[in-house]
């Protein structure tokens, strides 16, 4: 089961999903891949949840503020070790820092930004807290993608803001995975021909399931909506949902692997 241990620095470290209605939120999400909740000091934190699975961390929540423009959604933040530094590289990369990195008491320093493309990107450099405790398994965080608006833009920023080196798929539309250590860690698609005002550049976030079929099912029973039915991809079976505030996510289940010839 990967956990902190596996992060490596430009790689999702973290997500959480900025909500309408906590508890409603931790309610559903509790449902649909048996989360537990921990409620953050509400001074300290601003109630700020960590859920966990197994006694894991796998992601978080937070009431959405007031000034926020954007609805519910789910944030990705990726991993740096000197946040300061990943500041001044976004700038020089064409992108834009929406605030200081916050230092988050005893846990560690957030950054957010938009990146050259217009999408929304977290940093985080790790105190006590390193990240995930738990990822890449069912019911946890299993993919994180950019739909981008400028493939190439998307891949010049994140190579110099986050330093990664990325192969290309094949076929189309385009697509790159970043890849260290004999791993992929997240991807760029092309999605320029798809998005508009109404849907812009975004990064989604996939949670592993068995059966997507039966995780739809699941979480339409428990509030949330259908946006994107199931299809499948070489990796897998896919389908896109919003959760009962509106924040939009990907369930995924993998194809096993084939029996070896006998």
């Amino acid at each position: 089961m990967p956990g902190s241990e596996d992060l490596v620095a430009g790689s999702p470290a973290w997500v959480d999903v900025s909500t309408t209605d906590l508890d409603a939120t931790i309610a559903f999400y509790g449902e649909l891949f048996g989360w537990e909740a921990e409620r953050g000091d509400e001074e300290r934190y601003g109630g700020y949840v960590t859920f966990r699975r197994h006694g894991k961390r796998v992601a978080g929540a937070a009431r959405r503020q007031d000034t926020d423009p954007a609805p519910p959604h789910w944030t990705v933040y990726l991993l740096t070790y000197n946040a300061a530094a990943t500041t001044r590289t976004i700038g020089e990369a064409g992108g834009t820092v929406l605030f200081e990195p916050m230092d988050i008491p005893d846990m560690g320093v957030m950054g957010l930004a938009i990146d050259a493309t217009g999408a929304v990107v977290g940093y985080w450099q790790p105190g006590n807290l390193a990240g995930f405790e738990s990822f890449g398994e069912d019911d946890t965080a299993v993919w994180f993608e950019l739909a981008a608006s400028d493939f190439d833009a998307a891949e010049r920023f994140y190579g110099h803001a986050f330093h990664w080196e990325v192969a290309h798929g094949d076929g189309q539309p385009r697509s790159a995975v970043y890849r260290h250590g004999g791993r992929n860690h997240a991807g760029i698609l092309d999605a320029g021909t798809l998005l508009d005002e109404d849907l812009p550049p975004a990064w989604s976030v996939a949670f592993g399931v068995a059966d997507v079929e039966a995780a739809v099912e699941k979480a339409v029973a428990a509030g949330a909506t259908l946006v994107v039915p199931p299809w499948d991809l070489p990796s897998g079976r896919r389908a896109g949902l919003a959760d009962p505030t509106g924040a939009y996510f990907v369930i995924a289940s993998r194809i096993p692997p084939a029996p070896a010839a006998e």
